[in-house]
């Protein structure tokens, strides 16, 4: 008995050791080799956290932009017409097909025309026939009394009769005013052929327009101006010249001043900003004038020429002047001013050359302007060095036609450096302590090391690529980052009565008496 006992309890001793021994693995293992569960993690962060991911993400958006300002590559917003190859095998048929279809147009748009004149006419006759049957039919049934009364209607019929054809007359010559005339010639060809279109492009510009605006680039007044243009209005008595100073924005308070008297000697001159300034550019702030103020006081002197001149028609000014200097920016600012609409009329840009036709647009029932392209005057287009760089820094010429712009720098350095105020404005802007002055090349030479190394516009191994830097320094006189003007010469000259008579006439006539600039002795830089 006892001896089955104890052989049980060895029994049981030693299953239970197994039992554990079993039991202990399955629970390691199954610890071991189980997928592990993380605790769930909240999303949610301090607003500390949030603030400073905002601010790093601000600073980096500030900081491409600026690099982005500093490329001063050209880029267009609009994708250029790249035309037709010259190697083309079929571009003189689709130029052809082309004209051809432009003569069509042309040819419909006077069928139209002539439609309509016969249309009015067929009217008229049908009124008069009208009137007359009337007529007939009032003398069988009337009196002494009532004849005097027919009398009375017979006249009024016929005045309405002349007022009408009046009116169908000027209607025609509307009709021929609003054609645009585009010119398809190189704009600085120096040809006897496009002497002779340049010659009828601004004299049709002055033969269809009342009032003659010219457009002048406040920096360089002298420089934009052409005695053959305001000699050709000023034969006419019927004509008015008037000086437009746009840009004025760009020079100083006393430098405006000075060329607004010096041109008033001529004709009436009134200053214009026409547009907002670019990007970092160094402008002045007058009292009294910005972009709203002068754009309303252009726009009441011509109404007021045009209620005194032409009380019931409208009156056509022509806007003339050099290559970019702000003729079509100064269309939109009226038509904005006066329909308070932001559409672009006339395309812009900061490229000369962008407008190739005499547009007719209507600004109001009083007035109404042209928009010619610029054009540099045939007496004044000589095939010179000098004349050359002297467009270059009016942007009277497109890039294509610049090539080489180092002289034009040198030119503009020549004359930075003469005035100590505009030298150390230079001197800022480029951030440049001094330049070797032994001689105009080492100058220019130095001048553009500065900007190459300033703009970036390194070749391979760190080499100044001087085309570049030079290309970039004009583009800045362009836009206005480079601060600079002239000055009017000092004349001994005085106006003789006659032209002083009339010139009081002419501020008259366009209520320019009144208008007195208070500008601030002190001028304002805005950069």
């Amino acid at each position: 008995m006892w001896l089955r006992l104890e052989g049980k309890k060895n029994f049981v001793k030693k299953n239970f050791e197994r039992f554990f021994l079993l039991t202990t693995s399955v629970f390691i293992y199954t610890q071991h080799n189980k997928m592990k569960v993380k605790k769930p993690t909240s999303k949610r962060r301090s607003t500390r956290m949030a603030e400073g991911i905002k601010k790093k993400a601000a600073a980096h958006n500030r900081k491409q932009k600026k690099l982005a300002k500093k490329d001063v590559t050209w880029k267009s917003r609009h994708k250029k017409d790249p035309g037709i190859p010259s190697a083309f095998p079929y571009k003189d048929q689709i130029l052809a097909e082309m004209e051809e279809k432009r003569r069509e147009e042309i040819e419909l748009k006077e069928e139209k025309r002539q439609e309509k004149l016969a249309l009015q006419a067929a009217k008229e006759q049908e009124k008069e026939a009208t009137f007359a049957e009337k007529i007939e039919v009032d003398e069988d049934y009337s009196t002494s009394a009532t004849s005097n009364r027919l009398g009375a209607l017979l006249e009024s019929a016929r005045v309405a009769a002349e007022e009408n054809e009046e009116e169908d007359e000027e209607e025609f010559e509307e009709d021929e005013d609003d054609e645009e005339v585009t010119f398809k010639i190189n704009a600085y060809d120096s040809s006897d052929k496009a002497a002779e279109v340049f010659q009828s492009i601004y004299k049709q510009a002055v033969d269809r327009s009342d009032v003659v605006l010219y457009v002048l680039d406040a920096r360089d007044p002298e420089g934009t101006r052409s005695k053959q243009v305001e000699e050709a209005v000023l034969a006419d008595s019927n004509k008015r010249l008037v000086f437009l100073l746009n840009k004025a924005d760009l020079i100083p308070t006393k430098a405006l001043q000075k060329w607004l008297a010096k041109l008033r000697q001529t004709a009436p001159t009134i200053p214009v900003i026409a547009s907002t300034a670019a990007p970092n550019a160094h402008t002045f702030t007058h009292k009294g004038l910005d972009y709203n103020t002068s754009t309303i006081m252009l726009l009441n002197s011509l109404t007021a020429y045009a209620n005194q001149a032409k009380p019931r028609r409208q009156i056509v000014a022509g806007i003339v002047g050099y290559p970019n200097v702000g003729k079509s920016s100064i269309i939109n600012a009226l038509h904005f001013r006066r329909n308070h609409t932001k559409i672009l009329l006339c395309p812009v840009d900061t490229v000369a050359g962008v407008t190739t036709s005499i547009r007719p647009i209507k600004i109001d029932s009083k007035l109404k302007v042209l928009d010619t392209p610029g054009f540099v005057f045939p007496n004044e287009r000589k095939q010179s060095t000098d004349e050359h760089t002297r467009l270059v820094l009016l942007n009277a010429l497109p890039h294509k036609f610049i090539g080489d712009p180092n002289p034009a720098v040198a030119l503009l350095l020549k004359r930075l450096l003469k005035s100590e105020i505009l030298k150390e404005k230079l001197f800022k802007s480029y951030g440049i302590a001094s330049l070797i002055q032994t001689s105009p090349e080492d100058t220019l030479k130095d001048f553009l090391v500065y900007v190459a190394r300033k703009r970036g516009r390194l070749n391979k191994g760190g080499v100044p690529d001087f085309a570049s830097a030079a290309t970039s320094v004009i583009t800045d006189w362009r836009d206005g980052r480079i601060v600079g003007w002239t000055v009017p010469k000092a004349s001994d000259s005085k106006i003789d009565k006659k032209t002083e008579k009339k010139l009081a006439k002419w501020n008259k006539e366009f209520n320019l008496d009144k208008l007195v600039e208070n500008f601030d002795n002190e001028d304002v830089e805005m950069s």
